[in-house]
């Protein structure tokens, strides 16, 4: 019996995203340079790891036929191995893309939002900015452990993505791929080149004034912090196709798939949800903190990841009603129509 419509058609969908990511980085920047995106050279990475493992284990365990087990393998993973294929070729290839034209904002149009999005925060906070209340409460302790947990947040998602390539179950894979695809395209990309700003961190360097001189003031005087040294590393490479390179602070893409990842394990482990609560909490005030988001970045990137979340839920829920359809059909037919 063939795989099922929900899952063959969940899959088409994720090859379909990516190749709208891609287009669109095309579009923008011109082709991906092959060899060169370092989301695609990190997953052949782990595909020659995992190709390599398998052998060696049972070679280290004395297994009296590696190749036939091997063959064993495949034959009996195979689904489970096409969709790790999709997911691992989709996944790299769109982070690419969507991290391109994230680099390319200004080829679009100029940093505008940041007076607007400042004075948003100033309202919403009684005429404070954000940072001026996280930096009342948190000492140089506090900002050094935010400061770790911030910059671990690409070691967390490449962790997360690495568990999903190779989840076995598929109406979770395909709803928490398209999830994280869409996540980068329409937010880390699409509304950041509609909102195009920069954030607070980097708000002197780009609109000539020195309303966060005292912030970065008071986090260069914590020597060794790792977002003061990423920042230099921005600057520097802003312009260029870069690997980690690009400036964007509305919305927040760290705090969408931080809230992701609490929407993954509220619906899947439950059990670990106030780790899930605390990590997207601290990734939230690390965002104002640290300098490089406004509050409303993280709050409007938390409520869009909520709308996809919901939306690839009725998405899988709806391809599953083709299966249902089929089955009814089946039914149909062998009852001769009646």
């Amino acid at each position: 019996m063939g795989a099922k419509r929900s899952i063959v058609y969940g899959y088409i969908s994720i090859l379909a995203v990516t190749l709208v990511a891609v287009a669109s980085a095309f579009a923008v920047a011109g082709p991906l340079v092959l060899g060169a995106p370092p989301f695609v050279t990190f997953s052949l990475a782990i595909v020659a790891f995992v190709a390599v493992l398998r052998p060696v284990m049972l070679v280290f365990r004395l297994h009296p036929s590696p190749i036939l087990q091997l063959r064993d393998d495949v034959v009996n993973n195979a689904g489970w191995m096409a969709s790790a294929a999709v997911v691992l070729v989709a996944l790299p290839l769109l982070f690419d893309a969507t991290t391109r034209i994230k680099q390319s904002i200004e080829l679009i149009q100029p940093f505008y939002a940041d007076p607007g999005l400042i004075q948003l925060d100033h309202f919403l906070f009684f005429g404070h900015d954000p940072w001026q209340i996280t930096h009342a409460l948190l000492g140089e302790r506090g900002t050094r452990i935010i400061d770790y947990v911030y910059a671990g947040w690409l070691l967390v998602q490449i962790v997360f993505t690495i568990l999903l390539i190779f989840a076995r179950d598929h109406v979770f894979k395909i709803r928490v791929t398209l999830s994280l695809q869409l996540a980068w395209l329409l937010m880390g990309a699409g509304l950041a080149v509609a909102m195009a700003s920069v954030g607070p961190c980097f708000v002197d360097d780009f609109y000539a004034s020195d309303r966060f001189a005292p912030l970065m003031e008071r986090l260069q005087s914590y020597e060794g912090l790792l977002a003061t040294n990423a920042m230099e590393y921005l600057l520097s490479v802003q312009g260029q196709l870069a690997v980690g390179g690009g400036i964007s602070a509305m919305p927040s893409l760290h705090v969408g798939i931080a809230v992701l990842i609490l929407l993954v394990v509220n619906d899947y482990f439950p059990r670990f949800r106030a780790v899930g609560v605390a990590y997207v909490a601290t990734i939230y005030v690390g965002s104002i903190h640290l300098g490089w988001h406004y509050a409303t970045d993280g709050l409007v990137s938390g409520i869009g990841m909520l709308a996809i979340w919901k939306m690839t839920g009725a998405w899988c829920r709806w391809l599953q009603t083709l299966d249902k359809n089929r089955v009814n059909q089946a039914d149909l037919a062998r009852n001769g129509g009646r």
